[in-house]
């Protein structure tokens, strides 16, 4: 009786929400390069023609860019065995883009239907799923409800669940436990995350633990270093080390940058939104650095001083910068009160990783790192001196990303593992 309640609520409030949010999501979209014709899609109306969408495909939701990273990778292995039709729903302008960028074979790319009835009634009608595959924690009311009336399984990968979620799905428990209900499966990255999911309603004969998608090192392909990038860092950095900054927010780049320069080292800062860089040129610039910005290809200075840092300020290149890093310093965890971005590329890469205080959103992964002593955590005033160290012993640090990189061996497979549990829900109809 409360879901109904609460169900009829959300139906009528939510598209007053979207309403409200619409010149927000407008302006959000112009600046990450989004284009109003591909906005369309979002209330199920397309461009192509019905006749020449794909059918009975595997509907892959993913949200934003992280996400999209991780349906890629999943959807990668998944080409190495079968050719199924794809369909990739993103929601964000730049997560669009990236999906398009990969080029993943019978695959169909689009905005995801806003979570109304009959937007999301008519999609699924477009493309006849044989099943709906969510990346992370996206499950949406009318979308699950729909996918149960049509008889499609749903299948959560990569699920994750911190301990302050959980407190807050708790309070709701009367909701969460019907909307969970209607998954199919849910494959966990751990049993800590699959004993949180059980205790806010998600049944536990749905519950698999697989491992992250996200930290399967095994299934990620070798970065091979980009020799456009490793040009542009010999130019500017010389023999300088490089510090990359990944993933940053609000006040982490001058930070990171001003860490790096009291150790006569290069940085190279790599924001979580590309279109933070003015804000990030002015605050660097106020602190009497030189920055340079990708996104402007500008000839490079033929004599970088001590105050030039690099803003790789375009989407998708995150991991070729790290691979040509020498120490690789994570975001959204020095001046958040919660956060962190994901150190595992850094990890992949072997490269010396350093965190700040606030890694909540990994706080599993780095807790196993620490009993291995895999990764370097410090506070804001610390990083200067914890920067010094690793440089100062390089040995040391070699000896630390090796182990770090061994500890993610507990997800390995995890890739493939997801991969199998979906084809459990694929076979029978592909059989019929």
């Amino acid at each position: 009786m409360i879901y109904r309640v609460f169900y009829i609520a959300y139906t009528l409030l939510y598209p007053f929400f979207l309403l409200v949010s619409l010149p927000s999501f407008l302006i959000k979209m112009r600046r990450r390069g989004g284009r109003m014709a591909d906005t369309w899609e979002r209330l199920s109306f397309f461009r192509v023609p019905a006749e020449q969408e794909p059918t009975n495909v595997i509907y892959v939701h993913a949200v934003s860019v992280g996400e999209v990273f991780i349906a890629l990778k999943w959807l990668r292995t998944m080409r190495a065995e079968c050719d199924f039709p794809v369909v990739l729903a993103t929601s964000t302008a730049t997560g669009l883009q990236v999906a398009r960028d990969a080029g993943i074979p019978n695959s169909r790319v689009l905005y995801s239907p806003v979570d109304i009835g009959w937007v999301v009634r008519r999609c699924m009608r477009r493309f006849s799923p044989r099943v709906v595959v969510l990346i992370e924690a996206e499950l949406w009311p009318a979308q699950a409800r729909i996918c149960r009336h049509m008889g499609v399984p749903m299948v959560l990968l990569n699920a994750r669940l911190s301990e302050r979620s959980e407190r807050r799905y708790a309070a709701v428990r009367r909701i969460t436990a019907p909307l969970f209900s209607h998954l199919s499966a849910l494959a966990a990255q751990n049993d800590q995350d699959a004993a949180r999911f059980a205790r806010i309603g998600v049944p536990p004969s749905i519950i698999r633990t697989i491992g992250s998608i996200k930290f399967d090192v095994q299934s990620s392909a070798p970065c091979r270093p980009r020799q456009e990038f490793q040009t542009i860092l010999h130019h500017l950095a010389g023999k300088r080390p490089v510090v990359l900054a990944a993933s940053t927010h609000p006040g982490e780049e001058l930070l990171i940058a001003d860490a790096a320069r009291k150790n006569n080292a290069f940085a190279l800062i790599v924001p979580r939104h590309m279109e933070r860089r003015a804000e990030v040129v002015r605050d660097l610039s106020a602190a009497g650095f030189s920055p340079i910005l990708r996104s402007e290809a500008l000839p490079l200075p033929k004599n970088s001083g001590a105050d030039t840092c690099y803003i790789a300020d375009t989407t998708g290149e995150l991991r070729e910068w790290t691979a040509l890093a020498d120490i690789v310093v994570i975001g959204k965890s020095f001046l958040q009160i919660e956060g962190g971005q994901n150190p595992v590329e850094a990890i992949s890469s072997r490269r010396p990783v350093i965190v700040g205080p606030h890694m909540e959103n990994f706080s599993d992964l780095v807790a196993q790192l620490r009993i291995v002593d895999g990764i370097v955590s410090c506070t804001a005033d610390e990083l200067p001196q914890k920067i010094a160290d690793i440089l100062a012993h390089p040995q040391q640090s070699e000896e630390r990303s090796e182990r770090a990189f061994l500890a993610t061996k507990l997800h390995n497979g995890a890739t493939l593992r997801s991969l199998r549990l979906v084809q459990e829900f694929l076979l029978p109809v592909a059989n019929s």
